[in-house]
């Protein structure tokens, strides 16, 4: 993966309405984008898929891991 390939963020959260968000985003992108959702929805089950690989996130729902090439 390179910094200007496209990835598809899906967001599946438990607690939510809608069920899921896509976000369309680059590689550096992933990291701020997991954060603010971590941040807004704070406590709910929710887990993070970046081109169908689930990211590992802390219990802020901030990114563990730099997702493989």
């Amino acid at each position: 993966m390179t910094d200007t390939d496209l990835i598809a963020l899906r967001f599946v959260n438990s607690d939510a309405r809608p069920k899921e968000a896509l976000v369309v985003c680059t590689g550096p992108s992933i990291a701020p984008i997991m954060a603010w959702y971590g941040a807004y929805y704070a406590g709910d089950r929710y887990a993070v898929y970046a081109d169908g690989v689930k990211l590992a996130k802390d219990h802020n729902g901030e990114l563990v891991e730099t997702p493989n090439d």
